[in-house]
């Protein structure tokens, strides 16, 4: 196991807090937006129009409110999640970097309802099995950029677009550049 901290390895990118932190507010609001239908269908669902007659085969009264009760669960985990990415921006000591010796990440690794821990990943190039780029797309629109290292191991460590602030394109061909450096 390589020791990052005892190593000659040097930063590649700095971590951006600010983009981490955007996304976490981006997240927020959208979990409020859909907080207020979720309690409209809460509040109202059940209840209906008032002095309106149900048909036969109208929906249950009860439907709606299990409608909103999991949007509201989904907007809970939402806002939630947004404030833990906003919380984390503050991490200290996170990095990426990369020498002869191979490769050391630091970075929060978020949780549920907030949370988040700092997660440490240090890897000779000899442990290394594969470095490859991923993005993640809806409907062929990209959503989301990764940066995948793949130990031999079966550890895989995905570092996300907004971590840092350099490319993903841009790390992958710093880290091919030194591992040829490293003759790996």
């Amino acid at each position: 196991m390589l020791d990052a901290r005892q190593s000659d390895l040097r930063d590649l990118t700095a971590y951006a807090p600010m983009r981490l932190a955007l996304t976490g507010i981006w997240r927020v609001i959208f979990g409020l937006l859909l907080a207020a239908p979720a309690g409209v269908l809460i509040y109202v669902g059940p209840a209906g129009e008032a002095g309106a007659q149900r048909a036969a085969g109208d929906m249950p009264a009860w439907w709606m409110f299990l409608v909103g009760l999991g949007l509201g669960v989904f907007a809970l985990a939402m806002v939630t999640g947004g404030v833990g990415r906003v919380v984390s921006a503050f991490a200290q000591g996170c990095y990426l970097r990369a020498g002869t010796d191979g490769v050391a990440v630091r970075l929060p690794k978020m949780g549920w309802f907030g949370r988040f821990r700092i997660v440490e990943h240090a890897f000779r190039w000899e442990e290394i099995e594969q470095l490859f780029p991923l993005t993640r797309s809806v409907n062929l629109i990209p959503v989301a950029r990764e940066l995948h290292i793949r130990a031999i191991g079966g550890t895989e460590v995905v570092v996300e677009r907004f971590y840092f602030q350099a490319s993903v394109k841009r790390i992958l061909e710093e880290l091919n550049r030194i591992r040829m450096q490293a003759g790996r």
